[in-house]
């Protein structure tokens, strides 16, 4: 957006203590501390210097980095990092996490591995905070959860690092501070001791307080701790300024609804049935799509999303766009809890890695057994941890030489190994994988068809890219992929901390809270009380939380939203809006 330079703007220009920028959606907030960060870099920053830009999600990262390459000239980009709170803290951890009496060498104990660790170790009885803190004091091993409390520690007890963290970032500017957990709140008002703090807030828009350590008084602990310069441009809305997508997000919001129609905002109802349901659902994607082209200037969009609050609801959603054989499949990307998939992605790896001997298939058996029993418990449940315990009975079996029973699980697995074993791969990593992949989907064991399927939704992450090139390096420098995993596990490492962000191009689907810190051209929101009710957490009338959410997912649109809503048992939040 083009900067628009008001006194509001100008004071935060010019403040030289801390600041808080509080607004609505689309208000410029991010627009005027990219311009404060281009004023201190254009005075000039010592060599190793730059400005700190901290947010929570990669997309949010992504948006930031756009923005400041059409906002910034290129010879300041170079002093401007950006970064989600976990790469920042991992910075900290890797270099001084043995003072808190950790191995030198530390590594990550990434989010779905750790799924899968915590599933089977509380199933058995365990504590995993305690367990999780052994993990990082022995092993090394750090869960992104730990993070922020142990850089917390680091700074509380070192005003040396303090200052050197300081002096390396004497602009530190907190994007949607009022979500920021007491840990990490805790460390930027450490560090505010000696470098200038902005933090971005937008009061209506905290919806995750469920998490532990995220105060609804974040605010005033902003205020109380750094008597900030705070400046408010709340109803200033330049992400849908030609529409009343704001106007009718804060009426749900408050739950004032005017009974009449919003620029914007239209409504489409849909029969419970499921065939019904399914057809509203693809006929709303292409209605979205022409009223967000009649409203955008130029016509042209790049993307919608279809936001559930439950993930049942994105399931529905992405069953009901993939059609039936009759209808044909709408292309989408999916963004669901990613533990099972990554985990029978690295299944796939392993596949791709070239076998042992016949002499040793017992033991590589094993370790496909036991990367199958992963998976399964990182999926939870009764049922998911009794088949990842039969795995894992099986990979022990192996290991000890015995041969798996005819017709079980394991031979059917043993028998795509042993396919793997003759199979000439391409040295093409998309194709080869689809291969290793489809092997394992027709070994003719339910389970390891649900693997192959889980690994196919790698693509709707947009993971594919990082992950191939890393692929194609090891054919290129040794002809075949060994050590697969360990790139695998490499690519999705830096993927979790970089700045990277999800290609959001084409249809998405995802949860509501997923969609925090995106922006589409057009947004649907489905309202489904049995897989996606608006009031989807149990709270007394006026429902301010649900409120929150629902407000957040109507914002992301910058052209149109639309509300799909059951025809006969419509939300209570949508009570009074005629759309």
């Amino acid at each position: 957006m083009a900067l628009v330079i008001c006194p509001q703007r100008q004071s935060v220009l010019d403040a030289i203590g801390p600041v808080l920028v509080t607004g609505g959606p689309g208000s410029g907030k991010t627009t005027i501390a990219l311009a404060k960060a281009q004023r201190l870099i254009a005075v000039g920053l010592p060599p190793g210097q730059t400005v700190l830009f901290l947010s929570f999600s990669r997309a949010a990262v992504a948006r930031v980095v756009e923005a400041s390459k059409a906002q910034l000239p290129k010879a300041s980009q170079s002093k401007l990092s950006i970064q989600t709170f976990h790469s920042f803290f991992w910075e900290i951890l890797k270099a001084y996490g043995y003072l808190l009496g950790a191995p030198r060498r530390l590594r990550l104990l990434l989010p779905h591995d750790e799924t899968a660790m915590r599933h089977q170790f509380e199933s058995e009885g365990g504590n995993w905070a305690t367990e999780r803190e052994r993990l990082f004091r022995k092993e090394g091993l750090v869960a992104f959860d730990l993070f922020s409390t142990k850089a917390h520690a680091l700074l509380a007890a070192s005003a040396r690092l303090r200052s050197l963290f300081s002096c390396r970032h004497p602009m530190i500017v907190v994007d949607e501070a009022q979500d920021t957990a007491d840990d990490q709140w805790q460390c930027v008002r450490l560090l505010s001791e000696n470098t200038q703090l902005v933090c971005l807030a937008d009061l209506d828009q905290q919806i995750y307080d469920f998490r532990p350590g995220v105060s609804s008084e974040r605010i005033t602990h902003i205020m109380e701790a750094l008597q900030p310069l705070r400046v408010d441009l709340q109803g200033q809305n330049h992400r849908s300024p030609n529409s009343e997508i704001v106007t009718f997000a804060n009426d749900m919001l408050l739950g004032t609804p005017r009974g009449a129609a919003y620029q914007g905002v239209s409504r489409m109802n849909f029969r419970a049935n499921a065939d019904r349901r399914d057809a509203a659902i693809r006929s709303a994607v292409g209605i979205a799509i022409q009223k967000a082209k009649a409203a955008a200037t130029p016509n042209d969009v790049e993307n919608l999303a279809l936001l559930a609050t439950w993930g049942r609801g994105v399931n529905i959603i992405s069953r009901a766009l993939n059609g039936d054989g009759t209808n044909k499949s709408i292309p989408h990307r999916v963004m669901i809890d990613e533990a099972s998939v990554l985990l029978s992605s690295r299944m796939v790896a392993f596949l791709l890695e070239p076998r042992p001997a016949e002499s040793a298939e017992l033991t590589d058996l094993a370790d496909a057994l036991d990367l199958a029993a992963a998976v399964f418990r990182a999926r939870g449940g009764n049922g998911n941890l009794s088949q990842a315990q039969r795995l894992a009975i099986s990979a022990t079996q192996s290991r000890a030489g015995t041969a798996p029973r005819a017709n079980g699980v394991a031979a059917k697995l043993l028998d795509a190994l042993r396919t793997l074993r003759v199979h000439n791969f391409s040295g093409e990593p998309k194709r080869d994988w689809i291969e290793a992949r489809r092997i394992l989907r027709e070994a003719g064991a339910n389970p390891l068809e649900s693997i192959a399927n889980d690994a196919e939704q790698l693509v709707a992450f947009q993971r594919g890219r990082r992950i191939a090139s890393s692929l194609t390096d090891l054919w290129q420098s040794q002809g075949n992929y060994c050590n697969a995993r360990t790139a695998l596990d490499a690519a999705l490492a830096e993927d979790q901390l970089l700045s990277g962000g999800n290609d959001l191009h084409g249809i998405q689907v995802m949860t509501v809270h997923k969609s925090k810190g995106k922006e589409f051209d057009a947004v649907i929101i489905f309202d489904d009380p049995n897989s996606s009710p608006l009031i989807f957490c149990p709270e007394d009338a006026p429902h301010p939380r649900c409120r929150r959410l629902l407000r957040v997912g109507i914002t992301r649109a910058r052209h149109h939203v639309l509300m799909l809503t059951d025809m006969y048992r419509p939300s209570e939040l949508m009570t009074g809006h005629r759309l």
